[in-house]
């Protein structure tokens, strides 16, 4: 008996610790450069990984792609019914740019200074305009109305937010530096911060994931680590990510900054 009380004891202990680690976070995934020219074997993989768990992604969908490096397969005629099947079944269709073609840029010229090239940041508001109207009228005329904007590179000025606003109805952006979504100039961010799968017991986390540039050992890993326990009933998606707006998170802030210094360091890393 006293045995099993012990058992009872460590079994209830060893729960509580493992919820703690587990936490309350939540994630989101997206999928970008969905394009007629996309790698389809593997996004055909990668969607049938998801559909199994029940997941509902964010598919970052390029209007009019001209970038060689995503002409892998033939044109797939048949490109925007799978855009409107993806969406019957619940996945959310970003606008994913117009060409997604670039221009060299400095970082410190954009919202999210990853990338030193953009297909928008450094533009006049009437030259992004112009792409996001354009880019539009395709997805108007294959019956897709988009809610959301994700930038190619995460490259984005203040320019391209006006340009947004006067262009289109769109008011989330999937990217941002926190832990939490916010609002800011009449825009709704849902940060984009994780390029893998990675367990933190706190936080809304966006994967972003390159189907066309990942091996097939990459997307079984992938798979592999969807099964994680950890990860059971943590996918939601922007409509209830929305839902835990905080503008004025600290912790928020810390993870931006830390992150912005983690930037600096590496880039004068590579200037020595």
């Amino acid at each position: 008996k006293i045995t099993n009380i012990f058992k009872s004891i460590f079994s209830s202990i060893s729960k509580f610790i493992y919820q703690i680690k587990k936490g309350n976070s939540k994630y989101i995934i997206r999928l970008d450069d969905a394009c007629e020219t996309m790698d389809r074997e593997k996004w055909t993989r990668l969607e049938s990984i998801l559909d199994s768990k029940n997941i509902k992604p964010i598919v970052a969908v390029i209007p009019n792609n001209q970038d060689e490096n995503l002409k892998i397969d033939k044109e797939d005629k048949y490109f925007w019914d799978t855009v409107r099947n993806w969406k019957k079944k619940g996945w959310e269709i970003a606008l994913h740019g117009y060409r997604h073609e670039y221009h060299k840029i400095t970082k410190s010229k954009q919202i999210i200074p990853l990338h030193n090239q953009s297909e928008f940041a450094s533009l006049s508001i009437k030259s992004q305009e112009k792409k996001i109207s354009e880019g539009l009228k395709i997805f108007n005329k294959n019956k897709i109305d988009p809610k959301i904007w994700v930038a190619p590179s995460h490259s984005f000025d203040n320019k391209t937010i006006i340009a947004i606003k006067n262009t289109s109805k769109i008011k989330l952006i999937s990217d941002g530096l926190a832990l939490y979504p916010f609002s800011d100039s009449g825009m709704t961010y849902i940060p984009q911060q994780l390029w893998a799968l990675k367990k933190y017991p706190l936080g809304i986390w966006t994967v972003c994931l390159h189907p066309n540039n990942m091996s097939m050992l990459e997307i079984n890993k992938f798979e592999k680590f969807l099964n994680d326990d950890f990860f059971k009933d943590k996918f939601i998606n922007s409509k209830l990510a929305i839902k835990d707006l905080r503008n004025s998170s600290l912790i928020s802030k810390m993870y931006k900054l830390l992150f912005l210094i983690k930037i600096k360091i590496k880039d004068l890393l590579i200037r020595s």
